[in-house]
């Protein structure tokens, strides 16, 4: 380790790059061409707060693409070793193998922070092993908390505040995707949107909104809180911030003049107030995305877009890890509304995940109760859905990497980039390159292809055979419901 850190980087700068937005020039390290910092929007404020994303105005010189961009505004979560928070904050990254190549296959990265906090800009999240194995990789930022997802139609007009703003950033990201990718390299007609946690359910969500149709040919759905916010109980948001600013209905430019750090103080306030269902910010179900995510896929949505979605094993055990106790908090809370709406109760059901998994002490049982009414049940409910629809083009697993500290956790699967699991303090530092070699080979696989499967590992589609691939050291697949979905 020593010795790894005493080894510099070197980097030359890539030629110019003449993209629709204007010339751009990066940097070459380690072989691969990466450009940092690009923006794809106007910045987000003044006039263009709570409006839909526009486009950038061209630049006339060489825009030095040679550093990470301003993040948008946080409402919590890790901002270590993250750039600071600015207006100019709708900007976006590429590693590419070598921009003068032609058709290389397209994955763009979608975030995690439950739509609240998270960057593109994270070290987590740097493309250059995707880049070395031969894919474009972009990973951006998009608009987050009351920014992205205040929702002000009703109250104030038509295309102001829709409560889909990040979900739009992300369709923006997606356009600016087809009219540029070829300058890097990259195929427009074969872009994978992959994401985890609240970057899948942003990207489920975006698979929902319309806006998005032809822009997309697969997805990877990582472990995603696939929730969503009704226009009653957004509207409640808004007006309890509203009062909380004493800002008057209607009063679009006082509001704008709000400073974005008024809005995270108030986040406290309406998280005491329970008022967001399950969430404060969400993506709202309007006429801009008129079906909850989850329900798309039996609606018949998106069924042309190739899909590759599953959970980790132990979702809840990060959240255990970081915080004093799960009881009663927003976790909790979900969990046992989604338990009572489907006709059950929290105690029967423990008893029966007690008799399905004896090896799990009752701490354990309340983890993965959490886990899989938060991530896995609905994402198996949206491959449940391309099932019933003959959607042959679905392919799914769960992680069971297993961390010393936390087992199977929520974000342990970001290892898939090659650049470690999170936390690895809490992880235990296990030895997981053996596990995220097969992860990344076989989402490239995916991306290039449609078919995850790799040489010496055959990955069968999800299909009416319910096909789950578990990830580890050593993969395996299972057929049939998992035990805990027949209790």
């Amino acid at each position: 380790l020593l010795v790894a850190g005493c080894i510099k980087k070197v980097a030359s700068p890539t030629p110019v790059i003449q993209t629709q937005s204007g010339p751009v020039q990066g940097e070459i390290v380690n072989g691969v061409h990466r450009f940092l910092g690009i923006p794809y929007a106007e910045p987000p404020f003044g006039k263009n707060r709570w409006k839909s994303p526009v486009r950038r105005q061209r630049w006339p010189s060489v825009f030095p693409a040679n550093k990470y961009g301003p993040i948008c505004p946080q409402t919590g979560g890790l901002k270590f070793s993250l750039p600071e928070e600015g207006e100019d904050s709708l900007n976006l990254n590429i590693w590419t193998p070598d921009p003068s190549a032609r058709n290389l296959p397209v994955m763009v990265w979608a975030h995690g922070g439950g739509q609240i906090s998270g960057s593109g800009a994270n070290d987590l999240y740097d493309g250059t092993n995707f880049a070395i194995d031969g894919v474009v990789l972009i990973t951006c930022n998009r608009r987050l908390g009351a920014e992205g997802y205040l929702y002000l139609e009703e109250l104030f007009g038509d295309g102001i505040g829709p409560g889909n703003l990040g979900i739009q950033d992300l369709i923006f990201v997606l356009e600016w995707v087809q009219e540029n990718v070829e300058y890097f390299g990259g195929n427009p007609g074969n872009v994978t949107l992959f994401g985890e946690s609240g970057g899948a359910a942003a990207t489920q969500a975006l698979v929902a909104t319309p806006g998005s149709k032809g822009l997309l040919r697969r997805v990877i759905p990582q472990s995603g809180g696939h929730a969503a916010q009704r226009t009653e109980k957004a509207t409640a948001v808004t007006l309890s911030m509203l009062s909380t600013l004493s800002i008057e209905t209607g009063d679009i430019e006082s509001l704008r003049k709000v400073p974005w750090p008024s809005f995270i103080e108030a986040f406290d306030k309406l998280d005491e107030e329970q008022l967001g269902n399950p969430q404060i910010y969400l993506p709202v179900i309007n006429q801009h995305m008129p079906v909850h995510p989850v329900d798309a896929s039996h609606l018949g949505i998106g069924l042309e877009i190739d899909y590759l979605i599953g959970t980790c094993r132990d979702e809840a055990n990060l959240f255990s890890a970081l915080m004093p106790t799960l009881e009663n908090t927003l976790f909790h809370r979900r969990a046992t509304k989604l338990i009572e709406k489907s006709g059950h109760n929290w105690n029967d059901l423990a008893s029966a995940y007690r008799a399905a998994f004896p090896e799990l002490d009752q701490g354990e049982i309340f983890n993965r109760l959490l886990g899989d009414m938060w991530f896995r049940i609905p994402s198996l409910r949206i491959a449940y859905g391309r099932a019933e629809q003959d959607a042959s083009n679905t392919y799914a697993y769960q992680f069971d990497w297993e961390s010393p500290l936390m087992g199977a956790a929520h974000g342990m699967d970001l290892m898939v980039f090659g650049n470690g699991p999170p936390l690895s303090v809490l992880a235990g530092f296990a030895d997981y390159q053996k596990t995220a070699d097969f992860m990344r080979k076989s989402w490239i696989r995916f991306a290039a292809e449609g078919n995850p499967s790799t040489p010496g590992f055959t990955w069968p589609v999800y299909g009416t055979d319910k096909a789950i691939v578990s990830i580890k050291e050593i993969p395996s697949v299972r057929f049939g419901p998992a035990p805990e979905l027949s209790l």
